[in-house]
C-alpha cells in the first residue's frame, strides 16, 4: 500500500510541475463545450445535449490521458525496477481515474452552465458520470500502456479501446436518458449494473495484462 501511495504522490507532483499542460487541458475542456454551445444555441432537446456530452467527454478523457505513458519512458522503467508490476498499475488507475474524474466535473459544470439539460435526477446522472469516467480511465490507461510498448502510437490506442468503449458509452447514453426522464429505481437498475460489470471487467484486464508488458 506504501508503494502505490508513493506512486500515486509521485504523479501528483509530477502534474502539479506541469502547469502548462494543465492549462491546457482547461483550455481544451473549456474551448470544446464553449464551441459546442455556439452550434447548439438553437436547440432545445435535452437527448442531443446528452449526446454531445459524452461525445465531449470522450475527445476530452483521450486529451487529457494521452500523456499516460507516452513521452516518459525513461522515467517509467527507473520505477519498473522499484516496484511490482501490479501495484504500479493499481496506483495508475487509482491516478488516473480520479483525474479523469475531475477534469469531467468541470466539463459537467461548464457545460450545464452554457448548454444544460433541463430538469435531470443530478444524483443518477453523476453517478452515472462517476461510473462511466472510471470504466473510460481504465481502459485508456490500458490502451495507452499497450500502445507505447508496441509504438502503434495513438492509432493502435484507438484500435484496443473501440470494442469496449462502445459499449460503455452506449450505456451511459441510455442511463443518462432515463435520468433525464427521472425514472425510478426499477428503470435504471440494470444499466448501472452493466456499468459496474464493465468497469470491472476493464479493470481486470488492466491488471492482469499489464505484467507480461512489464517484462517486455
Amino acid at each position: 500500500m506504501n508503494q502505490i501511495m508513493a506512486i500515486i504522490q509521485r504523479e501528483l507532483r509530477h502534474e502539479l510541475r506541469s502547469r502548462k499542460a494543465w492549462l491546457a487541458i482547461m483550455l481544451y475542456t473549456g474551448s470544446t463545450v464553449y464551441i459546442s454551445y455556439l452550434g447548439m444555441q438553437n436547440i432545445t432537446d435535452a437527448s442531443t445535449h446528452n449526446a454531445v456530452f459524452w461525445l465531449l467527454i470522450i475527445f476530452i478523457s483521450m486529451f487529457a490521458t494521452s500523456g499516460s505513458f507516452a513521452g516518459r519512458e525513461s522515467e517509467m522503467f527507473y520505477i519498473y525496477t522499484l516496484v511490482s508490476p501490479g501495484r504500479f498499475i493499481l496506483a495508475r488507475l487509482i491516478y488516473n481515474g480520479v483525474f479523469l474524474l475531475s477534469v469531467s466535473l468541470l466539463a459537467f459544470v461548464i457545460f450545464t452552465f452554457f448548454i444544460g439539460f433541463g430538469e435531470t435526477n443530478l444524483l443518477l446522472f453523476l453517478s452515472t458520470l462517476l461510473l462511466t469516467v472510471w470504466g473510460i480511465s481504465s481502459l485508456l490507461t490500458m490502451s495507452f500502456s499497450i500502445a507505447s510498448k508496441g509504438g502503434g502510437g495513438f492509432t493502435l490506442m484507438a484500435v484496443l479501446s473501440f470494442p469496449l468503449l462502445v459499449p460503455l458509452l452506449m450505456t451511459a447514453q441510455h442511463l443518462s436518458e432515463l435520468s433525464l426522464a427521472g425514472q425510478s429505481s426499477p428503470g435504471y437498475g440494470g444499466y448501472i449494473s452493466v456499468l459496474l460489470a464493465l468497469d470491472a471487467m476493464i479493470a481486470a484486464l488492466c491488471y492482469l495484462l499489464f505484467p507480461y508488458l512489464w517484462r517486455d
